[in-house]
């Protein structure tokens, strides 16, 4: 999701950020600044190294996180967002409380925003909502998981007031940002690309197929069971041959590279429904 969105900037025309020597704030530091002292902590935006980020807080990371779609998201070379994610990704839900902070800091009706890059640092809180849940654990099985799907969902709501999301605009800021917040709250309410990659995969390896109801079914059963589900095996992009369209060409999807464990909780799951009908 993070790649599309980059691709979509690409249309912009990069800016130019001077970055001075920065070192980074703690949390209480972060807590009691004015918006104009993290405007200026914006201007003295470099690259951590990994040792710095390893350093810092979860609140820290979040924080460093949106720096870097701040003043590096003109940059699709730049491989630094994946180094502080694979830290985040580490924390986990620890990463939430500052998270919510900044979703309920995004008014898109308000000027000062902009002077702090908050749609920036939104856009960067909603992709790691999305990386948490669709590689860690579902975010709707935890309160605090919950809790940031909601804000989420308030912010949508003030872009929506704000005329964002708009059919037949291609402005990124007011509706390709809009767009695929909606699209990632969406998947932490109902089935994520998880689930997407777990139906194909139970297709590919085992010939067996799942309506898009019955994904939701085995979603919540697997929450039910073990909400940190998406953890449990990395994914390869294939062909699938056994699916070709019009053009005669095979479809191309994620699959999991461990599928035995996801097959058999889905035989559970099978079971357990006949066991209620």
């Amino acid at each position: 999701m993070r790649q599309a969105i980059l691709l979509s900037l690409l249309s912009f025309a990069p800016l130019v950020y001077a970055c001075a020597e920065y070192k980074h704030k703690s949390e209480a530091e972060i807590a009691r600044m004015t918006p104009a002292q993290r405007v200026d902590q914006y201007a003295q935006y470099k690259h951590k190294t990994e040792a710095e980020i390893a350093a810092m807080t979860p609140a820290q990371r979040v924080e460093e996180y949106g720096n870097e779609q701040a003043f590096h998201k003109y940059d699709v070379l730049d491989e630094q967002h994946n180094l502080i994610s694979k830290y985040i990704l580490h924390d986990g839900l620890k990463a939430l409380p500052r998270s919510i902070q900044i979703m309920d800091e995004y008014d898109p009706a308000t000027s000062s925003g902009k002077a702090e890059h908050k749609g920036e640092r939104f856009d960067a809180v909603w992709m790691l909502l999305s990386d948490l849940d669709n590689r860690l654990v579902r975010l709707r099985a935890s309160p605090e998981g919950v809790q940031a799907i909601d804000v989420l969902a308030r912010a949508i709501d003030r872009m929506r007031a704000a005329g964002y999301g708009k059919k037949g605009q291609h402005e990124w800021a007011e509706h390709g940002r809009f767009d695929s917040a909606v699209a990632a709250l969406e998947d932490a309410k109902a089935t994520n690309r998880t689930d997407d990659a777990i139906k194909d995969t139970l297709w590919v390896k085992y010939k067996l197929k799942i309506s898009r109801s019955g994904l939701l079914a085995f979603s919540n059963f697997l929450i039910a069971r073990d909400p940190s589900y998406p953890s449990w095996s990395e994914t390869d992009f294939i062909k699938d041959y056994s699916r070709l369209n019009e053009a005669g060409n095979p479809a191309q999807v994620y699959v999991m590279k461990k599928p035995d464990r996801f097959y058999e909780a889905y035989l559970q799951f099978k079971k357990q429904k006949l066991k209620r009908s």
